[in-house]
């Protein structure tokens, strides 16, 4: 079974959203400051930016930013960056992330192809989709997109 570790940070905050999926010594990252967007793929020594297909890329990050926004009403956080660790597995095409929200609050969030699941310890919730209309089908198509990348880039 391949699964794959690393830090996923996400900023909402007005006019800033940013995601950024760090893997071992590699990273991606989205932010979008002021409608101006700018994706790319880092590693220690190579830098790609993405100009062709950003539309894609813009929904993702949207689709994560409903999420966090979600995450904050129901935690009542104030926090505009979220970090926690995720898992990833190619074989079940599962995410799980753990944002940090807070000290005595945990956070778990399952993304599968079917649906969205947030539990924050006192709630339970499953989503078909994110209030921006995207679904998890179409967060596990980029995933599986980025991840791939992450792991080939030199």
């Amino acid at each position: 079974m391949r699964v794959i570790k690393g830090l996923l940070a996400i900023t909402r905050n007005h006019k800033v959203r940013t995601l950024s999926i760090i893997y071992k010594d590699r990273l991606f990252t989205i932010q979008s400051i002021a409608d101006t967007n700018y994706i790319c793929f880092c590693s220690k020594n190579k830098i790609v930016p993405i100009t062709e297909g950003t539309e894609k890329y813009i929904n993702f990050l949207r689709a994560f930013i409903g999420l966090i926004h979600y995450i904050s009403e129901l935690t009542k956080s104030r926090y505009y960056t979220f970090m926690g660790e995720y898992r990833y597995s190619f074989d079940k095409e599962t995410l799980r992330y753990e944002p940090y929200v807070d000290l005595f609050k945990k956070v778990i969030v399952k993304i599968d192809r079917k649906k969205i699941t947030i539990n924050t310890g006192e709630v339970l919730k499953k989503l078909k989709k994110t209030r921006s209309g995207y679904g998890p089908v179409h967060m596990i198509n980029v995933l599986n997109e980025v991840f791939n990348r992450l792991i080939n880039l030199a």
